[in-house]
């Protein structure tokens, strides 16, 4: 369990409680976990396709909180369709379908990778990022 919380998910954690709201967002989304309670919500500032700023709230545990500061340190200057598919290709990685991490930020997961419980707590956020793209 020790692995499971180590230093650089630990940092992205953080990274998601240090995030500051967004001025002007222009697309939002909430979901949720029923499983385990957690929840997030996240804000956005994309301008023709492309996401300039992202802010979280989250109420959750260190995994849904580190998948929050993941997808800020992924997500932020992408497009919504590099998203979308930086999105599916972690999903995939965490489930042993593919064979390498989409993003080196990404690898830091690996421990997640066994405990399939979980993934839906780091991919909470990415998924909401999507919905609120797909939400124009």
């Amino acid at each position: 369990m020790d692995a499971l919380y180590q230093k650089q998910i630990l940092d992205y954690a953080q990274k998601a409680r240090a995030s500051k709201a967004v001025d002007q967002s222009t697309h939002t989304a909430t979901l949720d976990n029923p499983t385990c309670g957690d929840r997030v919500t996240i804000s956005l500032d994309v301008s023709g396709h492309t996401v300039n700023q992202i802010a979280v709230a989250v109420r959750g545990c260190a995994l849904c909180e580190a998948g929050a500061g993941l997808s800020i340190a992924c997500f932020t200057g992408q497009t919504d369709q590099t998203i979308g598919q930086l999105t599916d290709d972690f999903s995939n990685w965490l489930a042993g379908q593919n064979k390498e991490a989409p993003t080196p930020e990404m690898q830091h997961f690996t421990p997640v990778k066994a405990i399939r419980n979980r993934h839906k707590c780091v991919l909470l956020a990415c998924h909401s990022v999507v919905k609120a793209l797909s939400a124009e």
